[in-house]
């Protein structure tokens, strides 16, 4: 949860920072593209790692990254208020530090899952990967709506920064003392060596990326891979699309674009703590619900003409993407074999990164072209995924009870 609240909080300010420095808004959406790649590659090896080491040692692996890059990245961006950096130089120092956060904190990510899916049954997988996902919410309802209260003194927007790297700091120290010590299963690992000598050189292979092909495990990452991209481009795209509905300076727009991502944190928050344990949904069911919604949201954004319409709009897509995410992520898990947790958090993990190296800059050189067309863009992806989650009768196969204990070999 801290790891979200410092990042969305971060995304919160940066279009802000952006334009107080002098940076390009589409150089602003690419700062974090680097990061995003690191965290893409790194995250199924930190995966495997922890399947060996155990899921405590990434945990604090990846925290510690991200309280380095926080505080470097609040000295770049506080330099270059100053007036002591360029403006280039701003963005290639915050784009390097920020990548040191890509390359160590998805380790956090993909050994937190993989924890969780190893202490749950198949039958309460999915509550449990959604209160995980929740916990993530709550982070992300906390980051923006703070933000704007930690731009402050002598450090200004560089504030917040600090500020999420001293909590994550706490949250690290906390975190040594008070998990214990873990390790896989020894029965897991077992199972992992057994299904690979079974399976000899091809089950190895297909260990790793060959299961964005297996037809089980696979269409749940397609699935997560392409709304997790809309889901980056509504995000990345929101501060500029309201700073230039409200026609306001930066940072007296900054309240309304902390209260937007705040209102649609708390009704992801919602759907993932509430509705989704409330209703028993299960994965499939996710997924449909989740891309209707996601398609509503970006079809009131499209046709917003006031701050209240276009956080009403975020509010309904955020709500459908927090019942994508739970949904692709316990199907996956659910659709694997108990030793290979580790690799399929890993896949779902790098997911995060994927959706963002380019993304956000495609979605705000579209907002530039024509403000309506990323979000229309949107649409046809939602519009899409939804058919695919009614008519792919492989997503079935990841329900409670149909999970298969053999996948890839």
């Amino acid at each position: 949860m801290a790891m979200a609240v410092g990042n969305l909080g971060l995304v919160s300010v940066m279009p802000a920072i952006g334009r107080a420095i002098g940076i390009s808004d589409h150089l602003v959406a690419a700062i974090f593209s680097l990061s995003a790649l690191l965290w893409a590659i790194s995250a199924p090896y930190w995966a495997r790692v922890s399947d060996v080491r155990g899921r405590k040692p990434m945990m604090m692996l990846g925290l510690g990254g991200f309280v380095f890059s926080m505080l470097g990245c609040a000295l770049v961006v506080w330099a270059g208020l100053q007036a002591l950096l360029a403006p280039m130089a701003v963005f290639l120092a915050f784009a390097a530090i920020r990548g040191v956060f890509g390359l160590l904190g998805s380790a956090t990510a993909s050994s937190s899952q993989a924890y969780v899916a190893e202490r749950t049954s198949e039958k309460d997988r999915t509550a449990a990967l959604s209160a995980l996902a929740g916990a993530l919410g709550m982070g992300t309802i906390i980051g923006p709506a703070v933000s704007p209260l930690l731009v402050f003194g002598f450090l200004g927007l560089a504030g917040p920064m600090t500020i999420f790297a001293l909590i994550a700091a706490a949250i690290l120290i906390a975190v040594a003392v008070m998990i214990p010590s873990d390790r896989p299963p020894v029965s897991v690992r077992e199972q992992g060596l057994k299904a690979n000598a079974a399976g000899g050189k091809p089950a190895r292979a297909k260990a790793g990326t060959g299961v964005w092909r297996d037809k089980n495990i696979g269409p749940y990452l397609w699935y997560g891979l392409l709304s997790a991209c809309a889901q980056a481009i509504n995000v990345y795209t929101l501060g500029f699309v309201i700073m230039d509905e409200m026609a306001l300076p930066a940072a007296e727009a900054q309240g309304y674009i902390g209260i937007a991502m705040a209102a649609g944190a708390a009704a992801g928050l919602a759907g993932q703590w509430v509705l989704i344990p409330g209703l028993k949904m299960s994965p499939r069911q996710l997924l449909r619900a989740g891309a209707v919604l996601a398609l509503a949201g970006n079809l009131i954004t499209v046709f917003a003409g006031d701050i209240w319409l276009l956080t009403l709009g975020y509010v309904v897509l955020t709500l459908g993407f927090s019942f994508c995410r739970p949904g692709f992520t316990a199907g996956s898990s659910l659709a694997a074999r108990p030793d290979q947790q580790g690799l399929v958090a890993g896949m779902v993990s790098s997911l995060s990164g994927a959706a963002i190296v380019v993304t956000p800059v495609i979605g705000v050189l579209l907002y530039e072209f024509a403000p309506a067309a990323p979000f229309i863009l949107n649409c046809v992806v939602m519009a899409g995924l939804a058919l695919y989650a009614w008519k792919n009768p492989s997503l079935r196969r990841g329900e409670p009870g149909l999970a298969r204990t053999s996948i890839v070999s």
